[in-house]
């Protein structure tokens, strides 16, 4: 799933990633089991009355475990997001490939298709 964070009340970009990364932490002793898989800052432009204005925006990539937990977090601490996508991640989706690939090789395999 891809989230789009965007500023919102008085907190900046900065403050909502900082945050949002302490609650993965706690939650999360493990780095493997961690929700987020990385964030990529983007730009934002929007019209308004006095023209253009560009708002820096945080693209997180959030694995299907944590998919929940994230967006009641944002919701919870009010922070505007977008969900961009919410198809599996490229990693959790080859993931899932070769442990099927791995089952499917398994002798007298009751699930292998013939």
């Amino acid at each position: 799933m891809i989230i789009r964070i965007m500023e919102s009340k008085g907190l900046d970009i900065f403050t909502i990633q900082e945050l949002l990364n302490n609650a993965d932490h706690q939650a999360n002793f493990h780095p493997e089991t961690r929700w987020i898989l990385r964030a990529t800052l983007k730009t934002q432009t929007a019209s308004n009355v006095q023209g253009r204005d560009v708002k820096p925006v945080l693209d997180y990539q959030v694995k299907w475990i944590g998919c929940e937990s994230v967006v009641l977090w944002l919701l919870s601490n009010q922070v505007k997001f977008q969900v961009i996508s919410y198809d599996l991640l490229k990693e959790e989706q080859d993931a899932l490939d070769f442990d099927n690939e791995e089952v499917s090789s398994y002798p007298n395999n009751p699930n292998k298709l013939n």
